[in-house]
Protein backbone atom coordinates (compact mmCIF):
# COMPACT_ATOMS: atom_id res chain seq x y z
CA UNK A 1 0.00 0.00 0.00
CA UNK A 2 1.70 2.96 -1.21
CA UNK A 3 1.37 7.20 0.14
CA UNK A 4 -2.13 5.90 1.81
CA UNK A 5 -3.68 9.88 2.62
CA UNK A 6 -7.20 8.12 4.13
CA UNK A 7 -9.01 5.57 5.42
CA UNK A 8 -12.21 4.95 6.07
CA UNK A 9 -14.72 2.36 7.36
CA UNK A 10 -18.14 1.21 7.58
CA UNK A 11 -19.60 1.03 11.21
CA UNK A 12 -22.41 -1.25 12.00
CA UNK A 13 -21.06 -4.75 11.10
CA UNK A 14 -17.30 -3.50 10.16
CA UNK A 15 -15.75 -1.32 13.03
CA UNK A 16 -18.59 -2.36 15.68
CA UNK A 17 -19.17 -6.54 15.26
CA UNK A 18 -21.96 -8.98 17.17
CA UNK A 19 -23.96 -5.89 17.93
CA UNK A 20 -21.57 -4.13 20.18
CA UNK A 21 -23.06 -0.36 20.53
CA UNK A 22 -19.38 1.16 21.40
CA UNK A 23 -16.56 1.47 19.97
CA UNK A 24 -13.16 -0.33 20.85
CA UNK A 25 -10.71 2.23 22.84
CA UNK A 26 -7.92 0.91 20.40
CA UNK A 27 -9.57 2.82 17.44
CA UNK A 28 -9.25 6.08 19.25
CA UNK A 29 -5.63 5.73 19.66
CA UNK A 30 -4.80 4.50 16.05
CA UNK A 31 -6.98 6.97 14.71
CA UNK A 32 -4.86 9.98 16.40
CA UNK A 33 -1.57 8.08 15.34
CA UNK A 34 -3.09 8.63 11.55
CA UNK A 35 -2.90 11.92 11.52
CA UNK A 36 0.55 12.04 13.53
CA UNK A 37 1.01 10.18 9.84
CA UNK A 38 -0.68 12.73 7.86
CA UNK A 39 -3.38 10.34 7.06
CA UNK A 40 -7.24 11.00 7.82
CA UNK A 41 -10.15 8.68 9.05
CA UNK A 42 -13.48 8.60 7.70
CA UNK A 43 -16.74 7.17 9.68
CA UNK A 44 -18.65 5.95 6.46
CA UNK A 45 -22.26 4.73 7.34
CA UNK A 46 -25.94 4.85 6.60
CA UNK A 47 -26.02 6.48 11.00
CA UNK A 48 -26.80 10.58 11.15
CA UNK A 49 -23.76 13.08 11.77
CA UNK A 50 -24.87 13.61 15.19
CA UNK A 51 -24.94 9.64 16.19
CA UNK A 52 -21.67 9.16 14.56
CA UNK A 53 -19.62 12.66 16.43
CA UNK A 54 -20.91 10.82 19.54
CA UNK A 55 -19.64 7.51 18.63
CA UNK A 56 -16.74 9.14 18.39
CA UNK A 57 -16.49 11.75 20.48
CA UNK A 58 -12.82 11.23 21.88
CA UNK A 59 -11.76 12.17 18.32
CA UNK A 60 -14.86 13.74 16.98
CA UNK A 61 -13.12 17.01 15.53
CA UNK A 62 -10.48 15.22 13.73
CA UNK A 63 -12.11 12.63 11.63
CA UNK A 64 -14.61 13.31 8.48
CA UNK A 65 -17.75 12.11 8.46
CA UNK A 66 -19.66 10.40 5.46
CA UNK A 67 -23.59 10.15 6.52
CA UNK A 68 -26.80 8.77 5.47
CA UNK A 69 -24.95 6.21 3.03
CA UNK A 70 -23.33 9.21 1.00
CA UNK A 71 -26.61 11.82 1.40
CA UNK A 72 -24.35 13.79 3.68
CA UNK A 73 -20.90 14.59 3.91
CA UNK A 74 -19.07 16.88 6.72
CA UNK A 75 -15.65 17.94 7.89
CA UNK A 76 -14.55 20.06 10.79
CA UNK A 77 -18.52 20.37 11.21
CA UNK A 78 -18.82 22.07 7.86
CA UNK A 79 -21.60 20.28 5.73
CA UNK A 80 -19.07 19.85 2.66
CA UNK A 81 -22.16 18.05 0.51
CA UNK A 82 -25.82 17.03 0.70
CA UNK A 83 -28.22 14.98 -1.89
CA UNK A 84 -31.80 15.65 -1.97
CA UNK A 85 -34.11 13.09 -2.90
CA UNK A 86 -37.50 14.59 -5.01
CA UNK A 87 -40.41 15.65 -2.57
CA UNK A 88 -43.11 13.44 -4.50
CA UNK A 89 -40.97 10.44 -4.49
CA UNK A 90 -40.11 10.67 -1.21
CA UNK A 91 -43.78 11.43 -0.08
CA UNK A 92 -45.25 8.05 -1.80
CA UNK A 93 -42.10 6.03 -0.30
CA UNK A 94 -43.16 7.73 3.29
CA UNK A 95 -46.68 6.97 2.94
CA UNK A 96 -45.80 3.11 1.53
CA UNK A 97 -43.41 2.88 4.82
CA UNK A 98 -46.37 4.24 6.89
CA UNK A 99 -49.40 1.81 5.64
CA UNK A 100 -46.96 -0.83 5.99
CA UNK A 101 -47.47 -2.64 9.42
CA UNK A 102 -44.19 -3.92 10.17
CA UNK A 103 -42.53 -1.13 9.26
CA UNK A 104 -41.64 1.98 10.73
CA UNK A 105 -40.17 5.63 9.10
CA UNK A 106 -37.07 7.77 9.79
CA UNK A 107 -36.52 11.00 7.81
CA UNK A 108 -32.82 11.67 8.33
CA UNK A 109 -31.79 15.53 8.57
CA UNK A 110 -28.50 17.04 8.95
CA UNK A 111 -28.33 17.05 12.37
CA UNK A 112 -31.48 15.14 13.69
CA UNK A 113 -33.81 12.58 12.41
CA UNK A 114 -37.58 12.94 12.15
CA UNK A 115 -40.03 9.79 13.01
CA UNK A 116 -43.81 9.50 13.80
CA UNK A 117 -43.24 6.30 15.79
CA UNK A 118 -46.70 3.46 15.27
CA UNK A 119 -44.88 2.60 18.97
CA UNK A 120 -43.33 4.26 21.95
CA UNK A 121 -40.76 1.13 21.73
CA UNK A 122 -39.79 2.68 18.65
CA UNK A 123 -38.56 5.68 19.68
CA UNK A 124 -36.70 4.33 22.77
CA UNK A 125 -34.90 2.28 20.13
CA UNK A 126 -33.49 5.04 18.47
CA UNK A 127 -32.87 6.70 21.21
CA UNK A 128 -31.70 5.04 23.71
CA UNK A 129 -29.78 2.16 22.06
CA UNK A 130 -29.32 3.59 18.24
CA UNK A 131 -28.59 7.17 20.25
CA UNK A 132 -29.60 9.31 17.14
CA UNK A 133 -31.23 12.83 18.01
CA UNK A 134 -34.82 12.52 17.50
CA UNK A 135 -37.20 14.25 16.90
CA UNK A 136 -40.96 13.50 16.99
CA UNK A 137 -43.42 15.33 14.60
CA UNK A 138 -47.42 15.43 13.72
CA UNK A 139 -46.74 15.08 9.93
CA UNK A 140 -43.65 13.64 8.01
CA UNK A 141 -44.98 15.49 4.99
CA UNK A 142 -44.06 18.98 6.61
CA UNK A 143 -40.52 18.35 8.02
CA UNK A 144 -38.10 21.40 8.31
CA UNK A 145 -35.35 20.15 5.75
CA UNK A 146 -35.43 19.21 2.35
CA UNK A 147 -35.62 15.08 2.50
CA UNK A 148 -32.43 13.09 1.90
CA UNK A 149 -32.34 9.69 3.36
CA UNK A 150 -35.57 7.79 4.34
CA UNK A 151 -35.26 4.38 5.81
CA UNK A 152 -37.93 2.00 6.99
CA UNK A 153 -36.89 -0.33 10.15
CA UNK A 154 -38.51 -3.54 9.76
CA UNK A 155 -38.09 -5.12 13.60
CA UNK A 156 -37.75 -8.52 13.21
CA UNK A 157 -35.26 -8.41 10.22
CA UNK A 158 -35.43 -6.51 6.72
CA UNK A 159 -34.55 -9.41 4.06
CA UNK A 160 -38.07 -10.63 3.31
CA UNK A 161 -39.18 -7.15 2.90
CA UNK A 162 -36.24 -5.77 0.75
CA UNK A 163 -38.05 -7.01 -2.58
CA UNK A 164 -41.26 -5.42 -2.11
CA UNK A 165 -39.66 -1.98 -1.80
CA UNK A 166 -36.99 -2.28 -4.56
CA UNK A 167 -39.36 -3.92 -7.30
CA UNK A 168 -41.85 -0.28 -6.15
CA UNK A 169 -38.84 2.03 -5.76
CA UNK A 170 -36.10 0.63 -7.27
CA UNK A 171 -36.57 2.94 -11.08
CA UNK A 172 -36.40 6.45 -8.57
CA UNK A 173 -34.22 6.19 -5.81
CA UNK A 174 -31.57 3.89 -4.74
CA UNK A 175 -32.46 1.07 -2.39
CA UNK A 176 -30.04 -0.55 -0.15
CA UNK A 177 -30.11 -3.30 2.94
CA UNK A 178 -28.24 -0.71 5.87
CA UNK A 179 -28.31 -3.63 8.01
CA UNK A 180 -30.37 -6.45 10.11
CA UNK A 181 -33.47 -4.66 10.23
CA UNK A 182 -32.65 -1.32 7.99
CA UNK A 183 -33.92 -0.62 4.24
CA UNK A 184 -32.00 2.29 3.42
CA UNK A 185 -33.33 4.65 0.66
CA UNK A 186 -31.70 7.56 -0.89
CA UNK A 187 -31.82 9.63 -3.80
CA UNK A 188 -31.38 8.00 -7.17
CA UNK A 189 -27.69 6.96 -7.85
CA UNK A 190 -26.41 7.86 -4.28
CA UNK A 191 -24.85 5.69 -2.68
CA UNK A 192 -21.59 5.87 0.30
CA UNK A 193 -19.47 6.59 -3.07
CA UNK A 194 -20.99 9.62 -3.98
CA UNK A 195 -20.27 11.49 -0.74
CA UNK A 196 -16.82 9.72 -1.15
CA UNK A 197 -15.87 11.10 -3.87
CA UNK A 198 -17.08 14.77 -2.99
CA UNK A 199 -14.97 14.34 -0.12
CA UNK A 200 -11.92 13.27 -1.76
CA UNK A 201 -12.38 16.39 -4.07
CA UNK A 202 -12.71 19.07 -1.48
CA UNK A 203 -9.51 17.38 -0.08
CA UNK A 204 -7.58 17.22 -3.36
CA UNK A 205 -6.94 13.54 -2.36
CA UNK A 206 -6.94 10.72 -4.97
CA UNK A 207 -8.84 7.86 -5.14
CA UNK A 208 -6.55 5.54 -5.44
CA UNK A 209 -4.33 6.91 -2.19
CA UNK A 210 -7.66 5.93 0.04
CA UNK A 211 -8.52 2.30 2.33
CA UNK A 212 -11.95 1.69 2.43
CA UNK A 213 -13.19 -0.98 5.32
CA UNK A 214 -16.41 -2.47 4.79
CA UNK A 215 -18.92 -5.61 5.22
CA UNK A 216 -22.48 -4.91 3.19
CA UNK A 217 -24.18 -4.19 0.38
CA UNK A 218 -24.26 -0.41 1.49
CA UNK A 219 -20.63 -0.84 1.02
CA UNK A 220 -20.07 -1.88 -2.59
CA UNK A 221 -19.82 0.96 -4.36
CA UNK A 222 -17.47 2.78 -2.37
CA UNK A 223 -14.86 -0.06 -2.24
CA UNK A 224 -15.36 -0.53 -5.71
CA UNK A 225 -14.36 3.22 -5.49
CA UNK A 226 -11.06 3.74 -3.01
CA UNK A 227 -7.86 2.49 -4.10
CA UNK A 228 -7.48 -0.49 -1.28
CA UNK A 229 -10.40 -2.00 -0.60
CA UNK A 230 -11.19 -4.39 2.46
CA UNK A 231 -13.61 -6.56 3.37
CA UNK A 232 -14.44 -7.87 7.29
CA UNK A 233 -14.17 -12.25 7.10
CA UNK A 234 -18.17 -11.62 8.57
CA UNK A 235 -18.91 -9.63 5.35
CA UNK A 236 -21.23 -11.36 3.26
CA UNK A 237 -19.71 -13.37 0.08
CA UNK A 238 -20.41 -10.64 -2.46
CA UNK A 239 -18.30 -7.85 -0.81
CA UNK A 240 -15.89 -10.23 -0.11
CA UNK A 241 -15.16 -11.24 -3.65
CA UNK A 242 -14.55 -7.64 -4.60
CA UNK A 243 -11.82 -6.88 -1.95
CA UNK A 244 -8.53 -8.27 -2.49
CA UNK A 245 -7.95 -7.98 1.51
CA UNK A 246 -9.90 -9.57 4.49
CA UNK A 247 -9.31 -8.33 8.44
CA UNK A 248 -11.33 -9.91 11.38
CA UNK A 249 -11.18 -6.28 12.98
CA UNK A 250 -10.57 -2.74 11.50
CA UNK A 251 -8.13 -2.73 14.53
CA UNK A 252 -6.52 -5.47 13.08
CA UNK A 253 -5.78 -4.17 9.34
CA UNK A 254 -5.05 -0.58 10.99
CA UNK A 255 -2.34 -1.44 12.96
CA UNK A 256 -0.98 -3.29 10.29
CA UNK A 257 -1.22 -0.28 7.88
CA UNK A 258 0.55 2.01 10.73
CA UNK A 259 3.60 -1.06 11.10
CA UNK A 260 4.31 -2.47 7.79
CA UNK A 261 2.30 -0.04 5.36
CA UNK A 262 0.67 -3.27 4.09
CA UNK A 263 -1.77 -5.93 4.85
CA UNK A 264 -0.26 -9.33 6.17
Amino acid sequence: MKNIKLIASDIDGTLLLNGAKTLNPKIFIEIRKLREQGILFMAASGREYTNLRSLFSPVADDIIYLCLNGCLTFYHDQCISKEIMDTDIAKRLITTIQYDNNAEALISGEKTCYITPKNQSYYEHLANTVKNHVTIVDDLFNIPEPYTKISAYFKDGVNEHYQYYADMFDKDITVQIGGKCWLDCAPKGVNKSTGFLKLLSHLSIPAENTVMFGDNDNDKQILQTCGYPIAMTTAIPSIREICPYQVSTVEEGIASILETDTLS
